[in-house]
């Protein structure tokens, strides 16, 4: 058997970070992820890259920015079609398929291009596999949404070709298994129930005034996104965990079948949520063009391979999601030939602190709820936002220049936008340089650009 380390990855759509057990969530029913904690890291402060899936995903295969691999929006909104061009752009899959590896992805995709092209070179793209009523009784998921239906039938797939593959003395295996769980629509899965009544509902759910904030966010909190009364948050929190525990149950059934092949001991292992969900946070569900770290902040769990070890089982340092494309290559000691130049967390792992001068960013540019472009910078105590849009295109007050700064050591739940208080000048100036120097140097255009035809229809990643 191979002394090369394989790589297993596990990612999941639109989950918080804290809904974890081994986050202390006493509600959570993740003891697959919980042993897997504790055979390896939690990072506590893993920052995604983007709020939402298709831009969040493109980010994370190809460790650049959403909009410097030039995919900003879920292709089809506002009749943006960004895709990942497979000619310009390297993913996980051709740097480890290039490196020998033997590359398979099952699940959800949402990358709009075929996975073969991507560098994997087996597996099923299961974005467009549909269950209808009588399969899914067949199959007795016959409760499940259609939408999420694809996800028991992805596990289903994976589980059935890791029984069929034969380990190779040459050839280590890079498998990807990516749920759409927990991503609405949120149902009740009757083996994983919660009782409703039972549970907390975020501080900011009561509290929120958006007093200081841009206007759209209350709109939007009185609007099709709000998270109802107390009565129907605490039930879509419910389902939300169902839907989380069926998720850890797919993932331990494609561990498992590892474990039977005897590559677990030897595989490096990542867990990762592309993007969080609002969960009832200020009074609003589901997802959109919000800054907040219910949002932003994601769960991720890393297990290292033989040999390999880590100073700390929990690590706090402020990380972006962008790093872990590089960071899977360099573990496996994989040639990535400049494919992810911005960096790894390696250097976290062999630390038993983190650092004083940590800042991350992030950005967002539309969804269903508007087009309200912003890209911002995060540091341990703060977070900035920056929005650049246009009022004059018809975008309401999503205009250039608003901005918001949130104090997280003293305002952890984000209610109180101090971006204009004289006391906090000189931190929004130092993030608002910091964050507007990162866009630059990425590549980052102005709003025009990203509306434009070219942009649009996405003949930038075509030439």
């Amino acid at each position: 058997m191979t002394s090369r380390p394989n790589v297993l990855v596990l990612m999941c759509d639109q989950m918080q970070a804290g809904r974890l057990g081994c986050a202390g969530d006493p509600v959570a029913d993740t003891p697959f992820l919980d042993s897997l904690a504790t055979e390896g890291v939690r990072f506590t402060h893993m920052v995604s890259a983007h709020g939402q899936c298709v831009p969040s995903r493109a980010s994370f295969i190809t460790g650049l920015p959403p909009h410097e691999c030039g995919v900003v929006v879920n292709y089809g909104f506002y009749e943006h079609q960004n895709r990942l061009n497979p000619a310009r752009h390297r993913t996980l899959g051709h740097v480890f398929s290039d490196a020998g590896y033997h590359t398979a992805y099952f699940g959800k995709c949402h990358f709009g291009v075929s996975i073969d092209s991507l560098g994997y070179g087996e597996g099923i793209d299961h974005d467009n596999r549909r269950v209808e009523d009588d399969e899914a009784q067949d199959r007795g998921m016959a409760h499940v949404p259609k939408s999420l239906r694809r996800d028991y039938v992805a596990a289903e797939d994976a589980v059935e070709w890791l029984q069929k593959y034969e380990p190779e003395s040459e050839r280590p295996l890079f498998f990807t298994f990516s749920t759409n769980l927990p991503h609405p629509p949120f149902f009740h899965e009757p083996k994983h129930a919660v009782e409703a009544d039972t549970l907390e509902l975020p501080v900011s759910y009561y509290e929120e005034t958006f007093a200081t904030k841009p206007t759209w966010q209350k709109q939007h909190a009185d609007g099709s996104h709000s998270a109802g009364d107390e009565t129907q948050a605490r039930e879509e929190l419910a389902q939300y965990y169902s839907m989380i525990a069926m998720m850890d149950e797919h993932y331990r059934r494609v561990a498992d079948e590892f474990k039977r092949l005897g590559l677990w001991e030897n595989t490096i292992v990542l867990f990762v949520a592309d993007h969080g969900d609002m969960m009832g946070a200020h009074g609003i569900s589901k997802k959109g063009t919000l800054p907040y770290e219910e949002l932003y902040r994601v769960p991720c769990i890393m297990k290292l391979a033989d040999g390999q070890q880590a100073r700390r089982a929990v690590v706090d340092d402020l990380l972006s999601s962008v790093q872990l494309a590089g960071s899977l290559s360099t573990l496996a000691e994989v040639d990535a030939r400049g494919a992810f130049p911005h960096g790894d967390l390696c250097a976290a792992l062999e630390s038993d602190q983190h650092p004083d001068d940590e800042i991350v960013f992030f950005e967002h540019h539309a969804a269903y709820w508007g087009v309200h472009p912003f890209y911002g910078a995060h540091t341990r105590d703060f977070k900035y936002v920056k929005y650049f849009g246009d009022a004059d295109a018809g975008f309401g007050d999503a205009h250039a220049g608003q901005e918001e700064l949130y104090h997280l050591a003293t305002d952890p739940h984000e209610l109180v936008n101090v971006a204009g208080l004289p006391e906090h000048a000189a931190t929004r100036g130092r993030l608002a340089e910091a964050a507007d120097a990162w866009w630059q140097n990425t590549g980052g255009r102005d709003f025009a650009w990203y509306e434009s035809d070219t942009f649009r229809n996405n003949q930038h990643n075509t030439q």
